[in-house]
């Protein structure tokens, strides 16, 4: 018999995890088959105070359990369940159109600059409200270590609608057609059933960059985009100035003058953190917020110009400047620079990066560097 399990949010994660491990378990002996989808379920087991209002429900065998019952006595509860269970019918609330109407497969995916805090709690979020309304949800997390709960090319041809909680710019492509509703990491945590609610009413099909959009849309778009390349920019630059803050802070631990003597363990640590880090902190900087913009063929230019920003004298304003100047003129030439066929493969590893960073250079050196 299929089964839907549906463990209450407000129960904890380490007791849902214990109880679905333990339930799990005990199903596969009493020849029960958990699942996900609460369409398929020929019968729902809830652990919480009460059965959600869900219309994905109605007419199904549904047994309202006591949590510490399941995680002590499983195969004594899965029997108790599959014997009690009476057929449910949800009550018509306010919210019951929403609800019958939403979309029953979601796909999610977070990210914020640091990549830490708020791209997982927003994630969490995201995961817990969809899960209240009945929902299959996946939640992919983008980072400080890479993609984590990657989706899968199979999920995402599944879903009926993608959910971008992001503070940053991410790679999309994969959700290309796919209704697609984007809001940032706070509000995704703060406001996640009203966010839930204007993803259902708002969602519009994605489209990469490149294809025709409206002028309204692509206006409120660029405008919020400034500030995503931005932020882009700054996630790559905050590894290297904590890891070469700490070497420096290290150095220190010897004397504040300590890595002024030729040779010294100390004076190792200031060439790493000070010597190399930190001077390494514009160029990533303006190299990823060119990468935001134009992707793989503005690093090269946003490299370049973040690096001439250092020796210059511009610093971290001639690193932004250096930064958008390299992603928007790397992004002008991909779009409007047209090729034969036969050439076409240069513009990404010949064309763009030369031509784009001739431009920046020259502007860093004789515009922005000069003053």
């Amino acid at each position: 018999m299929k089964t839907l399990l549906i463990i209450d949010a407000n129960l904890g994660q380490a007791r849902a995890y214990m109880a679905k491990t333990l339930l799990g378990a005990a199903a596969r002996k009493a020849k029960l088959e958990i699942i996900d989808n609460p369409n398929d379920a020929e019968m729902a087991i809830v652990l919480g105070d009460s059965i959600p209002n869900d219309s994905a429900l109605n007419g199904k065998n549904v047994w309202l359990g006591d949590i510490s019952r399941a995680v002590a006595h499983p195969e004594l509860f899965l029997s108790e369940a599959k014997g009690h269970a009476k057929p449910y019918t949800a009550p018509v609330t306010a919210t019951a159109p929403v609800a019958a109407s939403g979309p029953k497969r979601v796909v999610a995916v977070t990210a914020c600059p640091t990549g830490v805090a708020h791209t997982f709690m927003a994630a969490e979020a995201i995961e817990t409200e969809a899960k209240k309304r009945g929902w299959w949800v996946k939640v992919e997390t983008r980072g400080s270590v890479g993609a984590g709960n990657a989706i899968t090319p199979e999920e995402v041809a599944a879903a009926d609608l993608v959910i971008v909680a992001a503070d940053i710019e991410v790679d999309l492509a994969k959700f290309a057609g796919k209704p697609m509703y984007r809001t940032s990491t706070g509000l995704a945590l703060k406001k996640t059933a009203q966010e839930l609610d204007k993803a259902v009413a708002e969602a519009t099909p994605y489209e990469p960059a490149g294809k025709t959009q409206t002028a309204t849309t692509e206006g409120k778009k660029e405008s919020a985009g400034a500030y995503r390349h931005l932020l882009t920019g700054v996630s790559y630059m905050l590894p290297m100035v904590v890891a070469g803050g700490l070497c420096i802070a290290l150095s220190f631990a010897f004397g504040i003058e300590a890595f002024k003597e030729p040779g010294t363990l100390a004076a190792a640590l200031m060439q790493i953190g000070g010597g190399s880090a930190f001077a390494l902190m514009v160029p990533v900087l303006a190299g990823y917020i060119a990468f935001s913009i134009a992707d793989r063929p503005g690093l090269t230019p946003g490299l370049i110009g973040g690096m001439l920003a250092v020796s210059t004298g511009s610093g971290f304003i001639g690193g932004i400047i250096a930064g958008f100047l390299a992603g928007y003129i790397a992004k002008l030439i991909s779009t409007q620079l047209k090729l034969p066929q036969s050439m076409e493969a240069l513009k990404p590893i010949l064309i763009i990066p030369l031509i784009s960073s001739l431009v920046v250079g020259l502007a860093m050196i004789y515009l922005i560097g000069k003053p």
